[in-house]
């Protein structure tokens, strides 16, 4: 059985930790204060607040989830994390998420995010990985991880009704849904920024679909994604 408090770490580890829902942090939270030395010094609800924690002090441990609102990043997910590697190249990078899309969390694998967690499960799972990649520097990919990536999963739900959407809007949800930015969407597309991001939005009326969240959702229950 893991039992935190006999890993202390060799100094303090300040830790930088972004989900857009206040229980997940609050519960990493507990986690980490039964390790001495772990410091959350930046909890924050999206990825645009974590690159402006990120801009202050030095950090040793990123962790975030993929899928979270924000206004000022497209399409967090991916995009985030590839920013975060590009301008934190020094900083061991863990996700915790949901997501159980076998492309994206290959994706994940292969740009060499440190470790990998899904939020199916235990804390215990999540705070080996957070040792061995913040105090021990060495990769983490939990068995639900290796599942995913051996693999198509069993959990994938049931293909749903999708109502008629145009060729473009069907797209451009399924690039969204695989991780692309508006702007990497636009770039693959040859169309504007703004074109996308009004079919998106279309889309998403179409669907009766509110957040970015639920979209990645629909795309992968869909199967858009292979």
């Amino acid at each position: 059985m893991f039992a935190p408090s006999n890993f202390p770490t060799p100094r303090e580890l300040r830790i930088a930790i972004a989900d857009d829902h206040p229980v997940i942090r609050h519960a990493a939270a507990a986690a980490f204060a039964q390790i001495p030395g772990m410091h959350i010094a930046a909890s924050v609800a999206s990825g645009a607040e974590l690159l402006e924690a990120l801009h202050s002090g030095a950090w040793d441990l990123i962790v975030t989830d993929l899928l979270m609102p924000s206004e000022q990043i497209e399409g967090d997910g991916v995009h985030l994390v590839r920013r975060l590697k590009r301008l934190h190249p020094g900083i061991p990078i863990m996700v915790f998420t949901m997501v159980r899309n076998r492309d994206i969390v290959r994706e994940l694998d292969q740009i060499g995010i440190a470790g990998i967690v899904t939020k199916s499960e235990s804390i215990g799972v999540f705070m080996e990985a957070v040792l061995d990649v913040a105090v021990h520097r060495q990769q983490y990919r939990s068995a639900g991880v290796r599942d995913i990536l051996r693999g198509p999963h069993a959990t994938m739900p049931e293909p749903v009704v999708r109502p008629s959407l145009t060729a473009r809007e069907f797209e451009v949800i399924r690039l969204y849904g695989a991780g692309l930015s508006l702007t990497e969407i636009a770039a693959r597309l040859h169309r504007s920024i703004s074109t996308v991001a009004t079919q998106k939005s279309k889309a998403m009326r179409k669907l009766g679909i509110e957040t970015n969240a639920e979209m990645i959702r629909f795309v992968q229950a869909n199967r858009l994604i292979q």
